[in-house]
């Protein structure tokens, strides 16, 4: 029993300075912050843009990229999307598991569901989109520290909205592990957004393995 319990520690100890190697073998992402701590995201209700009923709880089990945007943007919001399209084209002839990528939009007033669904397909029909009310929404991004403002200017609905360009890496638990901010480059956000899965995963199994 006693060499059984020896046994199980040597084992115990060789995995833990294992997994601690593994993550200092990693290279540091080039742009990506990896967050301290994870910033859980909070239980908000909102609807996708197929209509349905969406939550933040939905982001459970799978990576996504969260970008808060609008669909009358100019320049910013195009310009990202298209590069998180290009990024998940890059992911996918690496042959890897391409993250979810979603919009969520800061205007809920002229954004309902089926707009956002046009919007999306213009850059990868397998993006989605979630829209809601203003509460719902002004939650969410409290909560990342997006600041967002309407600049009205004479007709009601010719009115500009200023955002931040982050893109937030959320995780398996519905929390923000990483952000990218602009500028923002496809080849790299692929390239970082491994890095930040291999330490994020790596640290996971050691929660699991209580290490």
């Amino acid at each position: 029993m006693l060499r059984v319990l020896v046994i199980s520690l040597v084992l115990l100890a060789g995995a833990t300075v294992w997994m601690s190697n593994f993550r200092q073998s990693l290279p540091e992402p080039q742009v990506a912050t990896v967050l301290p701590g994870l910033l859980a995201l909070p239980d908000v209700s909102l609807v996708n843009a197929r209509g349905q009923p969406f939550s933040t709880a939905d982001l459970k089990d799978r990576f996504t990229l969260l970008f808060f945007g609008f669909t009358h943007c100019p320049d910013i919001c195009p310009l990202t999307m298209q590069t998180l399209a290009t990024a998940s084209d890059d992911l996918r002839e690496r042959g890897v598991e391409v993250p979810d990528v979603l919009f969520a939009s800061v205007d809920p007033e002229r954004d309902s569901p089926q707009r956002i669904r046009r919007y999306l397909d213009n850059f990868d029909p397998a993006f989605n989109g979630v829209t809601g009310p203003d509460e719902a929404m002004t939650a969410l991004t409290a909560a990342l520290g997006v600041v967002v403002e309407r600049h009205r200017h004479g007709d009601a609905e010719a009115y500009n909205v200023t955002h931040n360009s982050t893109i937030f890496v959320v995780g398996y638990d519905s929390e923000v592990v990483a952000i990218f901010s602009a500028p923002h480059d496809a080849g790299i956000i692929a390239s970082d957004f491994l890095l930040v899965r291999h330490r994020y995963l790596s640290t996971r199994s050691e929660s699991a393995a209580g290490l």
